[in-house]
């Protein structure tokens, strides 16, 4: 990366999030680098719904559209692990440690915190947290520095 400025671009993390923990398939995402707007290219994709652009004029132009990449699986289970490790109730911290361990881990997981709604939402918070720290990191090694859309 270079000591250059970091660009401006209004950017929805919460968007880019779900891009970059989409498993790759059909799906394709994109940033376009003009408006900060994550673009989702499927084999339904519509150019009427996105100002006109066609698919040609998305995957033909990396100087405007950059593509995301696919999600990592094992970001999951990182992220699953780190939860563990910094639960306070020794309990729930060992029955997450033993639901990532068996087969199947992520729905293990889920099952556990599943009676646990305040554990729940304390998950999800912290998930997402992650999240935006790895799509801040992605950004930046793109030149980008995001910026509320509000703003």
């Amino acid at each position: 990366m270079s000591d250059a400025p970091l660009q401006p671009l209004p950017v929805d993390l919460e968007e880019l999030c779900i891009a970059l923990e989409a498993e790759a398939g059909d799906l394709r995402w994109y940033l376009d680098l003009a408006s900060g707007d994550v673009i989702l290219v499927t084999h339904e994709y519509e150019a009427a719904e996105h100002a006109g652009l066609t698919v040609d004029e998305i995957e033909g132009t990396p100087s405007r559209f950059r593509r995301i990449p696919p999600g990592d699986p094992a970001h999951a289970v990182d992220d699953m692990k780190a939860f563990a490790a910094q639960l306070s109730d020794s309990q729930l911290k060992e029955s997450l440690e033993l639901a990532l361990s068996a087969p199947r881990p992520d729905r293990r997981f889920r099952a556990v915190l599943g009676w646990l709604p305040d554990q729940q939402q304390h998950w999800h918070d912290f998930r997402h947290a992650r999240c935006a720290r790895r799509a801040r990191a992605w950004l930046a090694a793109q030149g980008i520095a995001p910026i509320d859309r509000a703003a």
